[in-house]
């Protein structure tokens, strides 16, 4: 679960907005039923359901960007049902709505557009507000809020793109990086124990990368390192997950494809790499291991059986693709 929500930042916005939300309306809906006011209570308790069921669908599915615009729709209509039952005390709900709708969705203007309407809702009816005066300030912070909501989100969503460019990112060959592939390794794993959708891994070894560093010097040995990675994402599909395993070894992640396919899509590669990639010397050729995951099996096996499907690919006498047994 930990990994997964380090993954996916968007799902932790979500379940915190979930948790927080429903443990703050609980106590004022179990309050209007005890004072009387059961409509309100009602409304509170629906909510709270609605809310419950959106963010169980996210975390089920893993459809977070349609969960969070699910759940801005639920908070800023919830918020102005509140005002216009409750009058100025619900008001209050909706500067709430305004903040969490901004950071619920990555669409800061569908964010935008529909914190706007439910504002405009509000100020059109009147029916919570005691006063025009009253209305006319609600508008004005409203409106402010959102503005500054939506400055602070752009913000953030723009530096976290950059950081957690910088952090999964290889910066020489564009491929993830280790860590991030552990982690999408192990939720893999997870995933095909919930869904049982086919997985498969590609080890790939670049053949003699040593002797090219040795004879022309690290820059070629970096430029062969860069155009193996262009090769293998102009042969691969764009769901596919590339990483640089350590040096000259890269692996690809295959979801939705079972061994079969994955085998495939390796040949694919190594033919492309035997035809185009090149050093000062010559072709440059490519040894490949294929395994697709089994029932029951963990991240580690999985890896281990792909990496003896490479060594034997190396053993049998390199530029060869060898499927996992």
């Amino acid at each position: 679960m930990l990994k997964r929500l380090q993954a996916d930042f968007q799902l932790t916005i979500v379940l915190l907005f979930g948790f927080f939300s429903s443990a703050l309306i609980t106590p004022f809906a179990v309050y209007r039923f005890l004072t009387g006011n059961t409509v309100v209570g009602v409304l509170d308790t629906v909510l709270v359901a609605i809310i419950a069921g959106v963010v169980a669908y996210g975390w089920k599915s893993g459809r977070t960007e349609r969960t969070g615009r699910f759940l801005v729709i639920i908070s800023g209509l919830g918020a102005m049902m509140s005002s216009e039952l409750l009058g100025v005390v619900g008001v209050f709900w909706m500067y709430v709505a305004i903040v969490a709708n901004f950071f619920l969705t990555t669409n800061l203007r569908f964010a935008a557009a529909f914190t706007l309407l439910i504002i405009a809702l509000l100020a059109v009816t009147g029916h919570s507000f005691d006063t025009l005066a009253q209305m006319w300030s609600f508008l004005a912070t409203s409106l402010l809020l959102s503005l500054l909501s939506y400055i602070i989100a752009d913000q953030y969503a723009s530096q976290h793109a950059r950081l957690k460019h910088l952090a999964t990112v290889d910066p020489l060959t564009g491929a993830f990086n280790r860590r991030n592939m552990e982690l999408e390794l192990d939720l893999a794993v997870e995933e095909f124990a919930r869904t049982r959708a086919p997985m498969a891994v590609v080890l790939m070894d670049i053949d003699h990368f040593k002797r090219i560093n040795d004879r022309h010097g690290h820059d070629t040995g970096d430029g062969v390192l860069c155009r193996f990675a262009r090769l293998v994402r102009d042969h691969s599909r764009h769901i596919d997950r590339f990483y640089r395993y350590g040096g000259e070894e890269f692996l690809m992640l295959l979801k939705g494809a079972g061994a079969h396919e994955a085998a495939e899509l390796a040949e694919k590669v190594r033919r492309a790499c035997e035809r185009e990639l090149r050093d000062p010397a010559g072709a440059v050729t490519v040894s490949l291991g294929v395994a697709g995951l089994r029932p029951g099996e963990s991240c580690q096996q999985w890896l281990a059986r792909a990496d003896a499907a490479l060594y034997r690919a190396k053993h049998d006498g390199r530029n060869r693709m060898v499927l996992a047994d």
